[in-house]
């Protein structure tokens, strides 16, 4: 499929699925603004990047990063932690708060596989003992929040976004071969090169809008 080349804002660029997504968006002829805490410390150096300061947690400034560009992807991540998080609920809150003041209507988002009760499809010991200790133990504060996130996108019929739930992520080498599962994903895991894959190809005309896919690496 050939994507026309676009301007993409990437929140959370600076994450091991941003920098993914960063490079494979120059590689497909795009112009990248790379949504960063340091801007100094980002590591890719091309002549199509930008890297400009941002904090999702505060909406000012949001709108003149976004300003001018075709879509924005947030790639926003968090580690486990019994502690309350709010980086994905408060980051799309902002980020949403941005693109209508800048009239950018193309969001491309990630959440997770385990953000809602998955099917019965991995296996006994990962279907009774391990999803069930992930969402309702280790993960739990994080699911909660990528839950408010998504919830609060199912409200913005004015933005065309799209919510990405992989499986688990992994690092492997070069883009590996994915499939979209819809919902839910119903293969162990998602290597970063495959989702970022998958989020470039929402740019293209046959995105998902308003709809949840789950890449997952074959």
């Amino acid at each position: 499929m050939t994507i026309s080349p676009t301007t993409i804002a990437v929140f959370g660029a600076s994450g091991a699925t941003g920098l993914a997504l960063c490079e494979q968006a120059l590689a497909a002829g795009h112009c990248v603004i790379a949504a960063v805490r340091r801007p100094q410390d980002f590591p890719i150096r091309h002549d199509r990047l930008t890297a400009r300061k941002a904090d999702v947690s505060d909406s000012a400034g949001l709108a003149d990063l976004i300003a001018g560009t075709n879509a924005v992807c947030s790639t926003l991540g968090a580690p486990y932690s019994r502690k309350e998080i709010t980086v994905y609920s408060q980051g799309a809150f902002h980020i949403v708060a941005a693109m209508r003041e800048t009239g950018v209507r193309r969001l491309v988002v990630v959440s997770a596989g385990l953000t809602f009760k998955p099917p019965k499809v991995y296996g006994p010991v990962m279907d009774w003992i391990v999803i069930p200790l992930l969402r309702g133990r280790f993960g739990k504060t994080l699911y909660e929040d990528m839950r408010r996130m998504e919830s609060l996108l199912e409200t913005c019929d004015d933005i065309d976004w799209t919510i990405m739930r992989p499986a688990r992520l992994e690092d492997r080498e070069g883009v590996t071969d994915y499939t979209n599962d819809g919902d839910f994903p119903l293969r162990n895991f998602t290597a970063r090169s495959a989702l970022a894959a998958a989020m470039c190809a929402e740019l293209g005309p046959d995105g998902h809008i308003h709809q949840r896919v789950s890449p997952t690496t074959r």
